[in-house]
């Protein structure tokens, strides 16, 4: 157990980082294959009816997930029990997924009418990797508290390749449709389902009411869930819309890229949480403030690398169809979310701990409310105005967790500690997304992106040693 607040960092970025790879592995896949997917189909449309498929399985898998992988990890490390319990939360979970899945494919007609651009084999097969693919959310809960890293990063890779390669297989041998794609996504999310259940095999412990508390636990962070997904998803559902499916399909390339930083510090939440959870309660207040700003930082050295990057970037995902430089504000735009995530997860980590999770079912969707608002507001005639509707979105979410916080009891910490590295990373990113994209400023983006570099290694490189270069909490 860390020692100090700077070992809990030097925890979450050193050893913590082979969850945080397995976790990013399937937005860094969807990244690997989405050059060659964009290409492949014919017509933008194609792509755009990918885009909403996409958005179909995310909310899908949350909602058939009931909130059980946080409350697999909790009971893991938290509750008397332990692992045995755990496993049996996994099993039982599975068996509820199935029959939410199996109600997600009756309700198909009425799916395809409601929601622009579906299809009845899109949605179709876009529930079934949904169902696949929470089984092994489940397992990687467990086995991220058993400190399985190696059975983790498997499961990440199978899960995180699979699917995407098989898509393309089959766009390329047998049709170039979206439900050809989706197919071979499907596969291998059931295939990694398999080797999930395989890998949680062990005696299990279930005593009467266990189901029943962590349903309790675990529902009302669905509609937590569900509107953290929508900070992108309902963006993408929004300019389809507005705009038509090919132009939804463009901003979903720009999300792609802009998430990144935000898909690396929630990733890290992998880590970071159960870091958490380990110490006693009074000292996590300390470990969390610790650890969130420093995180900041990191982030907005994230946010800065991906907007000086991003019109390389979006040419590699897309070809001229998609206009890609038109796309680079937008990158910018959505980069910044990553600053605010930082604060959420500091405060939600508290608020898990304490058990008090009904206040996210109100807070979430608030905050999307808000961020759509904004998006409406700015996204007339603009796919870049629509993308401000995500950082506005996760500074809502921000603001509101913490108040969650306190409500819950959680120990307090000094939040005013981020506000150098978010400072620092708007004006970074404002910066860079004002320079061209050609010439001059081309350079200049390529100069930034490799200082950049340079200081994030320095950074990283001293976060990891906290015992040379230890400063006070």
């Amino acid at each position: 157990m860390p020692e100090r607040p700077a070992e809990v960092t030097a925890e979450v970025l050193g050893r913590g980082s082979i969850y945080t790879l397995g976790t990013a592995a399937p937005v860094l896949a969807q990244l690997a294959v989405t050059p060659f997917v964009a290409r492949l189909l014919t017509e933008t449309t194609g792509y755009g009816q990918v885009a909403v498929a996409l958005v179909v399985l995310q909310v899908t898998m949350i909602l058939a997930s009931l909130g059980l992988p946080s409350v697999i990890t909790r009971q893991a490390l938290l509750a008397s029990g332990g692992i045995p319990r755990a496993r049996s939360l996994f099993r039982r979970g599975a068996a509820l997924t199935t029959v939410v899945i199996a109600a997600a494919a009756a309700v198909t007609p009425v799916a395809t009418w409601a929601v622009p651009g579906t299809t009845t084999p899109t949605w179709l097969l876009s529930v079934l990797a949904a169902g696949a693919f929470v089984v092994v959310e489940n397992a990687q809960a467990l086995l991220r508290a058993q400190d399985r890293a190696g059975a983790f990063v498997v499961l990440s890779a199978v899960a995180s390749l699979g699917g995407p390669l098989l898509g393309l297989v089959l766009l390329l041998g047998v049709d170039r449709t979206p439900a050809s794609y989706l197919a071979g996504l499907a596969a291998g999310y059931l295939l990694a389902a398999g080797l999930a259940a395989l890998q949680c095999r062990g005696p299990a412990t279930h005593r009467p009411g266990d189901l029943g508390a962590a349903l309790r636990m675990g529902l009302p962070v669905l509609p937590h869930l569900v509107a953290l997904y929508l900070a992108t998803g309902a963006l993408v559902v929004l300019a389809t819309a507005r705009f038509g499916s090919a132009a939804a399909g463009r901003l979903q390339l720009a999300i792609l890229i802009g998430v990144a930083p935000t898909v690396l510090v929630g990733a890290l939440n992998n880590s970071w949480a159960p870091a958490v959870y380990r110490l006693p309660q009074d000292r996590r207040g300390a470990a969390v403030e610790h650890t969130a700003a420093d995180l900041t930082g990191l982030a907005a050295l994230a946010a800065g690398g991906v907007t000086a990057l991003a019109p390389w970037l979006l040419r590699l995902l897309a070809d001229a169809r998609y206009s890609p430089d038109e796309l680079v504000g937008a990158v910018a735009v959505v980069s910044l979310g990553s600053l605010f995530a930082v604060g959420y997860l500091a405060n939600v980590h508290l608020v898990f701990a304490s058990g008090r999770t009904f206040g996210l079912a109100l807070a979430t969707p608030t905050a999307l409310v808000v961020g759509l608002l904004v998006a409406a507001l700015a996204g007339v005639g603009s796919l870049t105005g629509t993308a401000w509707g995500y950082p506005a979105m996760y500074a809502a979410l921000a603001v509101l967790v913490a108040g969650l916080r306190r409500r819950a009891g959680g120990p307090g910490w000094r939040e005013a500690r981020l506000l150098p590295g978010l400072l620092g990373g708007v004006v970074l990113v404002g910066l860079l997304a004002a320079l061209p994209s050609s010439g001059a400023g081309a350079v200049a983006r390529l100069g930034a992106a490799a200082v950049i570099a340079v200081v994030a290694v320095l950074r990283l490189r001293r976060l990891l040693r906290p015992g040379v270069a230890a400063r006070p909490a």
